[in-house]
Formats: C-alpha cells, structure tokens, sequence
C-alpha cells in the first residue's frame, strides 16, 4: 500500500542529488486527474499500483550543464534500491522525465 511516507522517501531520494533544482509543479489538470483517479501522486511525482508492483513516475527540473542521462539512471537506482529495501515494494519501472532547467544560483549574478 502506498501512503505518504513512501512519497517522501521518493523526495529524499531524488534530492540526495545536488543537480535536481526541483520537482515539476502539478497543473490544474493533474489535480483533477489525481482526485479522481486510484494513483497516489503529489507535485511531480506519480505512482501507480499495478498487480503486486508500482511503477513510480518523476518530472523535475535540474540544473543547466547537467549530464541528464547519467543523472536519470542515477535517480532511477537509488530510488528503486530504496523503496524495495526499506519500503518493501516491488518496482516495475522508475520513469522520469526532465520538464526543464534553471541556473545555478552562482550563474544569476
């Protein structure tokens, strides 16, 4: 079962690393969709239980100069590792997808 304490180990997870600016808001579509739907999902993050696994869907915004495919792959193990070892789920699948990028704070001087 999904509860909010599995979404916030998700946002620890993904904000171990330094190069995620943040997650991609929800628009007023979304939050329709997800009252009405049987996922579980806060801003930028969804989760859908199928069978006896979830598959965890990311949208975030990192920061410009990253190497977004090293930085995926990186997000989708840890937080796949972590939620199979802590929260005892099985994971399909960790997709994410990167909505956009902002600048480095020391790049807005």
């Amino acid at each position: 079962m999904i509860d909010d304490k599995v979404l916030d180990l998700i946002e620890k997870d993904v904000f171990e690393f330094d190069e995620v600016s943040r997650f991609a808001g929800a628009g007023f579509t979304d939050n329709i969709q997800n009252m009405l739907s049987r996922e579980k999902s806060s801003p930028g993050i969804k989760i859908t239980e199928e069978d006896d696994h979830i598959i965890v869907n990311l949208e975030i915004i990192v920061y410009f100069g990253v190497n977004i495919p090293q930085l995926c792959y990186d997000i989708q193990t840890r937080v796949k590792n972590d939620l199979e070892s802590n929260a005892e789920l099985n994971v399909k699948a960790v997709n994410i997808r990167v909505e956009g990028l902002d600048k480095p704070s020391d790049m807005l001087s």
